[in-house]
């Protein structure tokens, strides 16, 4: 009898070593559960991929103006400037950091043209998309001193001298240079590309007038617009932008062609599903409120383009492949 009490009080403790087990496992959970609740819990850093007072830094800026406006994160974000290789050097930083969701990059075009021109040392999609936030044009802009009003006057003289004309763009691979050879392509004109190392520069050689012309987002140049020391011949739209009535397409002036670039907001590999939930539902935020629109999407004349994670990633795929037909056709396919 004894022996039988013995065992029973040991199966008991047994079960009762068990349960108290299977609590710890239950409380463990729950603060795993609640640790990911509880992100951000400082400050996220946004790592600038190309110059300070370009594109992705004006996104970036007014990301954090706005966020703290309506309160879309809890903390204001770092904006953290890591330029070189056309953007490469700080995508890399972004995309080799901690996956735990407090260091975030830039994902745009240049994902995809540095991939396919084998100018970046990562894929296009080695990272986490979490939102596409907005879309943009290009223009091609002179100096208010330029001999050039409109675009037709510039296409003249290229075409009486090819290659005389030189249009300055970021970087070699990039954006501008990809656009001014589809409009060069579609014109049948001939321009020399002057590459600089930031949109500051582009603007710095032009106003200069150490190059004829130069590409350009509204973003860029839209204070050098307003104080009447840049226009814009024409501009990438499909038609013109209600903030820019002046500006005419390229389309409504014989170029067939429209183009749009894109820019969003991506981190590592591996971020888990439940920080990217909570970075695209800020974003969101920061997306939909008035003054996102006000001051940041009507001022520099961008377009509201959000997508949500799935969604960007799915699109990056798609403009890889026809871009990839893009650069065999052109001859600037090097992908490594």
């Amino acid at each position: 009898m004894r022996k039988a009490h013995g065992l029973r009080i040991a199966v008991a403790l047994a079960a009762f070593t068990m349960l108290g087990t299977a609590c710890q496992g239950a409380a463990g959970g729950v603060a795993s559960k609640k640790a990911a609740t509880n992100y951000p819990e400082k400050q996220i850093t946004l790592i600038n991929a190309y110059s300070p007072g370009g594109g992705t830094d004006i996104m970036f800026r007014n990301v954090d103006a706005v966020s703290q406006k309506i309160k879309a994160f809890p903390q204001s974000f770092i904006i953290e400037t890591k330029t070189g290789g056309n953007g490469s050097v700080g995508k890399a930083a972004g995309i080799n950091a901690r996956p735990d969701g407090y260091t975030l990059t830039v994902a745009d075009d240049g994902n995809i043209y540095g991939d396919l021109g084998g100018e970046q040392p990562f894929g296009y999609n080695d990272m986490t998309f979490i939102a596409r936030l907005v879309t943009d044009y290009n223009m091609v802009v002179v100096r208010n001193e330029s001999p050039f009003t409109t675009w037709k006057e510039m296409a003249d003289a290229a075409k009486t001298k090819p290659k005389a004309l030189s249009v300055a763009g970021t970087n070699i691979g990039s954006t501008d240079q990809i656009q001014l050879v589809q409009i060069s392509k579609v014109a049948g004109l001939e321009f020399t590309y002057a590459p600089f190392n930031s949109g500051g520069d582009v603007s710095t050689n032009l106003l200069g007038g150490h190059v004829d012309a130069a590409m350009a987002n509204p973003s860029e140049v839209w204070e050098q617009m307003r104080a009447g020391r840049v226009r814009a011949l024409a501009i990438t739209a499909p038609e013109r932008l209600k903030d820019l009535p002046d500006v005419p397409t390229l389309k409504e002036q014989g170029v067939d062609f429209t183009a749009a670039q894109f820019r969003g907001i991506a981190g590592p590999k591996g971020l888990p599903a439940e920080i990217v939930q909570t970075l695209e539902a800020g974003f969101k935020k920061v997306s939909d409120s008035p003054e996102w629109k006000a001051e940041y999407l009507d001022k520099f004349q961008q377009v509201n383009g959000f997508m949500g994670s799935a969604e960007f990633a799915k699109y990056m795929d798609e403009q890889y492949k026809i871009n990839e037909t893009l650069f065999r056709e052109l001859g600037l396919y090097n992908k490594k």
